[in-house]
């Protein structure tokens, strides 16, 4: 049973503003699929050369009309995301190769999902998107050149191209456990038109390092439509940060070396919860404090917002109640936590 909320959300938003045996079983599927199919991942964004257009209603889309028929029912868009930055910044064309060895499991991706389009972005084809489709739009631009770190430089990419053209962006260490067209079920998907996991819940237990709310949604694994507002707002707010940490450190914001907490605060999980959360109350005016979100085990509807429970996104953990192990079949997909910005 899937929980929702009798009021409805706006019918088109749009970003006007500028800017789990059986288990075991799925998972050596999954890694041999890989190993046959890792090559077809380098198909990089530059073979990208649609356009989107800010102003009143949306842009045009980047997928071919022919992908779409297939996927009428569904609002989010059959595409994947995925990004790898270099730490460092780099200093020769050597720099830019993406090592294989970080896109092991991305192959499960695809293999799960097919018909769908992949795109990889690295420094090079991220810096022309941003400044192609923003070019009205110099603060991004400049935000996105003069992020401190490259955590940040991520979070906020993933955001942009969700924001523009939809789909569904995962981090490089997440492993697809169902096909993204099973996520939403058939009745809703006229509906849906962003699905956020919990990956934190803390129910009656005690806080955890790094985690600023009582329940927090993660950003490893988001699934949007094209122009959902949220993604204005996280983008407004993100560029108020940055104007705070400037101002805090008392340097050129490219300059800020930012701690762990002000990193998850104006990039991270932290923020992306507080602007979710925020869309949420415009959508249920009962939803009056983020503990309202704990303890929930089936997927809620509020809006045009599918929250799933823990284990949607956020299995493996060693909290939260989050399922160890064998993946339940309520896990949709499994984060690694191999990559890490810290120190960079």
């Amino acid at each position: 049973m899937y929980l929702s909320h009798h009021q409805k959300p706006p019918m088109s938003p749009t970003w006007t503003q500028p800017l789990q045996h059986t288990a075991r079983f799925r998972y050596r599927t999954l890694y041999v699929a890989s190993a046959l199919t890792l090559l077809s991942l380098f198909w990089i964004w530059g073979s990208h050369r649609g356009s989107f257009y800010f102003g009143s209603g949306h842009g045009r889309t980047l997928m071919p009309s022919a992908v779409w028929r297939t996927h009428t029912s569904h609002l989010i868009p059959p595409k994947i995301w995925q990004i790898v930055l270099p730490k460092k910044t780099p200093q020769s064309d050597k720099d830019l190769v993406i090592d294989a060895e970080k896109l092991g499991s991305s192959a499960t991706w695809t293999a799960m999902n097919p018909g769908y389009e992949y795109t990889l972005m690295g420094e090079t084809s991220a810096l022309e998107y941003v400044t192609r489709h923003f070019a009205k739009e110099p603060r991004i631009i400049e935000a996105y050149k003069n992020m401190p770190n490259v955590g940040m430089k991520s979070d906020f990419l993933r955001y942009l191209i969700l924001g523009l053209e939809g789909g569904v962006y995962t981090d490089t260490d997440t492993v697809a456990l169902q096909p993204i067209d099973d996520w939403v079920p058939a009745h809703l998907r006229d509906r849906v038109r962003l699905v956020v996991g919990i990956e934190f819940d803390r129910r009656d237990g005690n806080g955890w390092y790094d985690i600023l709310h009582w329940v927090q949604f993660c950003q490893w694994t988001i699934a949007a439509a094209p122009g959902h507002p949220v993604f204005r707002k996280m983008a407004q707010r993100i560029l108020g940060a940055l104007d705070g940490l400037a101002a805090t450190h008392e340097v050129p914001v490219n300059e800020v070396k930012p701690t762990s907490t002000e990193v998850m605060n104006s990039t991270g999980p932290a923020a992306w919860t507080e602007t979710v959360f925020k869309q949420l109350q415009d959508y249920d005016s009962e939803l009056t404090d983020i503990k309202n979100l704990s303890y929930i085990t089936e997927p809620k509807l509020v809006g045009d917002v599918l929250i799933l429970p823990i284990d949607g996104f956020g299995m493996g953990q060693p909290h939260s109640n989050s399922t160890v192990g064998e993946p339940p079949k309520e896990a949709l997909m499994k984060h690694l936590f191999h990559g890490s910005w810290r120190g960079e």
